[in-house]
């Protein structure tokens, strides 16, 4: 009799412990680069907190952002907005800012849509000049923005295509708010 109860419950809860797993939150965007010449993307989901990037310390010429999950819901979803970070000696350097905004597609869903927000924050320099505190910190605050995908009348993007006027910089980190 007991073994008949212990197989049902196991039964049961076999069946009832997929559906307790919590859900994976929705991907917001894809970071995608190049790498030993084959195309690599990573996952960016809606999740608070600093991530740290699988590839840290790996400098890419190009990085390119592309749409997630698109959403089904009543309403638009709010904005977000990314932090992306380069790592040097523990501490975390804002690199650059990617706004997104979700717009609704013909289907019916919103799918996120992105905006580069370069705003660099300033300092005076041992020059005394007005420097971006990024290029004082060791960090280019020039970012060329390349690829076919123009904005929408929002000033928002499917895709962003970017890179760094000095070269190759890694993506260290990020936060998604």
């Amino acid at each position: 009799m007991i073994h008949r109860v212990a197989l049902a419950l196991t039964i049961l809860l076999l069946g009832i412990a997929p559906s307790l797993q919590a859900a994976k939150p929705p991907v917001l965007m894809l970071l995608e680069y190049v790498a030993d010449g084959k195309a690599e993307q990573t996952k960016i989901e809606l999740k608070s907190g600093m991530v740290e990037s699988k590839d840290k310390g790996k400098p890419r010429d190009k990085w390119i952002i592309r749409a997630g999950d698109a959403v089904t819901s009543e309403t638009r979803p709010g904005e977000r907005a990314v932090n992306f970070y380069k790592t040097t000696g523990g501490e975390n350097t804002l690199l650059f800012i990617v706004k997104a905004r979700y717009f609704q597609r013909d289907d019916g869903k919103w799918a996120p849509q992105f905006q580069l927000n370069e705003e660099p924050l300033v300092m005076r320099g041992p020059d005394g000049k007005w420097k971006p505190l990024t290029v004082i910190q060791g960090v280019p605050s020039l970012i060329v923005q390349s690829g076919s995908a123009l904005p929408n009348a929002e000033g928002y993007a499917a895709s962003l295509e970017l890179g760094f006027t000095t070269g190759s910089m890694p993506i260290d980190a990020w936060l998604v708010q």
